[in-house]
């Protein structure tokens, strides 16, 4: 995983090939991958062959490591060319599912066809165990000449083109109807009006990290809270032609925008860097009259949405304005803009901000399909987020944490994430305490424990922190807990005795 987000290929990209015999010396192969209507660009990895449809010639199925997961491929070979399949049964001393037996197809035009059954037809997938003799145009069966796995032959006659058969062996053949199978059909995909920006639907809602900023005008930070409707956040800067574009758009829609129920928050990020002679952020909100809220993002802000962003991509692109994020009520973060969005766009994709799962996916996906895999939960994504930040931002990794164990939905799933969860708040707890921020040491150590009330180490430094703020009624309960939990806690015990001395 490290080796593909890093940009580099598990396998060499190996994208699915179809090659044709031309029977020339030198070069008998040739592609003919885009001719045949199979040259597509995925990175294949399991092909099965299945006369799926039942109309007599052989479809392929696709599995890819790359999105469509899942692809078949129906033949549509004129019928008049003819075929016969057959499903074979062992007997006696014969594995049941035949597998080595030896078919000789004997044909009207005299000549012979043979196919060995077979056990696992490629890397991750097994082709269908019906035999398939393609007749040409003209050609009908004469006969055939089963080897059965046991060393036994039989000899059957009397077979019909186009037929299928069940064959146990040392039985006449059975004619078998084609199986019915549903029309599969191409679902639309849903297409909202589109804009220049770069536009990406999560498959989940995204709680965003800690994020504050400083409105235009007010003394000190704010924090961003839940609201009564969507929130777009835009950041900008105030040197940046495609972000003065942007605010100009929303200035000449501020009407439509407002009728959506849209809340419209922009952002400078000047501050994060600036840039001597440059246009402030302050002149290019004067210049276009930007009508809704400005404020500037933190510092510690930007450093948490780079890395969010950055863990939603395999190949994390630059972290560049104009930068749109779209939230909903709760200010969960459910679609990007990358590049100057228009107000059009972002007042559709706020009817977005109510989908369920299952939508959400299929509006991430930007061409049509049906998925055979089930919905990443918001869960499972807060999870992989957790585990992408917190080596870099431990508290915004907890944060994520606890995202994840509020969904989480069976008994062993919650119990492996408080297990993370715990350990995740001890070692910051006590790095806190080390550092003498005993407030926010002890809120870490208070959470651990409801998480876990038998952890007798966090009673023990819980017990220590509580006792340097000189709170020594709650520091004993701590101490003695620790005590009742593991006997042969000494540390705990001493740091009793020499609490019960100071009372």
């Amino acid at each position: 995983m490290k080796a593909s987000r890093a940009g580099q290929s598990w396998s060499g990209h190996e994208q699915n090939k179809t090659f044709l015999n031309t029977g020339t010396r030198g070069r008998r192969f040739a592609d003919v991958s885009s001719i045949v209507g199979l040259g597509f660009k995925d990175d294949g990895r399991a092909l099965a062959v299945t006369d799926w449809d039942g109309d007599g010639d052989l479809d392929l199925w696709s599995q890819n490591r790359t999105a469509p997961r899942l692809r078949l491929m129906r033949n549509n070979s004129p019928r008049e060319l003819g075929s016969l399949c057959l499903k074979l049964e062992g007997a006696g001393k014969s594995n049941r599912d035949a597998i080595g037996a030896r078919l000789v197809l004997e044909l009207s035009d005299g000549t012979r066809s043979t196919q060995t059954l077979r056990a696992g037809s490629g890397f991750l997938s097994q082709s269908s165990k019906w035999q398939h003799f393609g007749l040409g145009a003209d050609a009908t069966p004469q006969s055939l000449e089963i080897n059965w796995p046991d060393g036994t032959r039989q000899l059957i006659e009397g077979l019909e083109r186009g037929g299928r058969y069940r064959i146990r062996q040392g039985e006449d053949p059975s004619p078998v109807a084609a199986r019915a199978i549903a029309e599969l059909e191409a679902v639309p995909p849903v297409i909202a009006e589109s804009s220049g920006a770069q536009r990406l639907i999560l498959p989940a809602k995204v709680p965003l990290p800690n994020f504050s900023f400083q409105l235009q005008g007010k003394p000190g930070t704010v924090a961003l809270a839940p609201g009564k409707d969507p929130l777009l956040i835009i950041l900008f800067s105030g040197s940046c032609a495609s972000c003065a574009a942007e605010l100009t758009e929303f200035k000449a829609h501020e009407n439509l925008v407002r009728e959506s129920g849209l809340n419209v928050l922009a952002l400078s990020v000047d501050g994060l860097s600036p840039r001597p002679g440059a246009r402030t952020a302050d002149a290019l909100i004067t210049e276009t009259q930007f009508p809704f809220p400005t404020g500037e993002i933190t510092l510690q802000s930007a450093d948490h949405l780079r890395m969010l962003l950055a863990s939603l991509h395999d190949f994390p692109p630059d972290f560049v304005v104009p930068l749109g994020l779209l939230l909903d009520e709760e200010r969960r973060l459910y679609t990007i803009y990358r590049g100057p969005v228009s107000p059009q766009q972002a007042a559709l994709d706020k009817a977005h901000a109510s989908a369920g799962a299952e939508q959400l996916r299929d509006l991430a996906v930007p061409f049509a399909g049906r998925w055979f895999t089930p919905a990443i939960t918001p869960s499972q994504l807060a999870e992989f987020l957790a585990k992408t930040v917190e080596g870099s931002f431990p508290i915004e990794g907890l944060a994520y944490w606890e995202h994840a164990l509020a969904g989480a939905s069976d008994a062993e799933r919650q119990k492996t994430i408080q297990q993370r969860l715990t350990s995740g708040y001890y070692r910051l707890a006590r790095e806190l305490a080390s550092a003498n921020r005993l407030v926010a040491a002890g809120g870490y150590f208070k959470r651990l424990l409801e998480l876990d009330p038998t952890h007798g180490g966090a009673h023990d430094d819980y017990g220590a922190v509580l006792a340097n703020q000189k709170k020594y009624a709650e520091a004993e309960k701590h101490f003695r807990a620790a005590i009742e939990i593991d006997p042969g806690n000494e540390n705990a015990r001493k740091n009793l005795e020499r609490l019960l001395e100071l009372r």
